[in-house]
């Protein structure tokens, strides 16, 4: 029996020197012991060629065996894996994130990631959050108890029927805006989802800047709006507050100080460092040409 390919404890590589050295062997056996086989002659090189060829080999058999075990597969190779667990790589995710979500190590089999993840992947969508209340009474967010909220913008209706009815199981109580239905085996469900409405907010940011430790300039205005834009991610029911300005961009810019944060809804205008108050059936949104940035002296 060989020592190496698939064995009890996994997949064992050939090493090149072994497999040169079995050529070499070869070769003596074919021709003798006189044939001049060095590495610097010309039949040596050859078997030098050859040698690394059939190495290769050994290395695609060793990742073609890794590609079917999420502990060893990797880049989309382990994302075929989790299409096999329903599990979908987030946006950004590395690989040992993404393995431990697909082998569920520590969790249950079925948790609230796993429909995240498979309602976020869906096409078209370009929001969605799951709200739990495990609790025995109502939430603040209106949620009765031992329910759980879909909220999700974008997408097919028919798509994300089907993909929770794939994690909710039967008997969940379910809270929502949107009634959407789903038939299987001629058995069909019921689903309520939680279609948030966009609420434009425009917000006028003050803020200090100033050379930092290094002696490095400060951003300007507009690199500021813009980190403000992408790294703020609001979810539905979430208020626009000073402190959620200002940790995304004091997180961002060490020599950065936001001052104050003057923000507007509907029209209506607020006093300064006032949050501007979302409901759980909304969610905030920031146009570029609604927020403003304004370098205090």
């Amino acid at each position: 029996m060989t020592d190496y390919g698939i064995q009890p404890t996994g997949f064992v590589r050939k090493p090149l020197s072994l497999i040169l050295a079995e050529i070499e062997a070869s070769l003596i056996t074919e021709f003798g012991p006189q044939v001049i086989q060095t590495a610097q002659s010309p039949l040596g090189q050859i078997n030098g060629i050859f040698a690394e060829a059939v190495a290769k080999l050994w290395e695609l058999d060793e990742d073609v065996y890794q590609s079917l075990d999420p502990d060893q597969a990797e880049g989309i190779r382990l994302d075929i894996l989790g299409r096999v667990r329903r599990v979908a790589r987030a946006v950004g995710e590395n690989d040992s994130s993404f393995r431990r979500a697909i082998t569920n190590v520590g969790q249950a089999r079925i948790d609230v990631q796993d429909i995240s993840r498979a309602i976020a992947e869906l096409e078209g969508v370009i929001y969605s959050h799951v709200w739990i209340n495990d609790t025995g009474d109502v939430d603040d967010n209106g949620m009765p108890a031992g329910s759980i909220c879909i909220a999700v913008t974008g997408g097919d209706d028919d798509s994300i029927a089907e993909t929770i009815r794939r994690f909710v199981v039967p008997g969940v109580n379910q809270f929502g805006s949107t009634v959407i239905e789903s038939t299987l085996d001629g058995y069909c469900r019921t689903f309520r989802i939680l279609r948030p409405i966009d609420v434009p907010v425009q917000i006028t940011v003050k803020v200090r800047t100033f050379r930092d430790g290094l002696g490095c300039p400060p951003p300007s205005s507009i690199a500021i709006k813009n980190a403000l834009l992408s790294g703020l991610y609001m979810l539905n029911g979430e208020d626009v507050t000073f402190y959620r300005i200002r940790s995304v961009i004091e997180s961002t810019f060490s020599n950065v100080e936001v001052v104050s944060i003057l923000g507007m809804r509907d029209g209506i205008s607020q006093t300064t460092n006032t949050p501007v108050e979302i409901g759980f059936i909304e969610r905030a949104t920031f146009a570029a040409a609604q927020v403003s940035i304004e370098v205090q002296p």
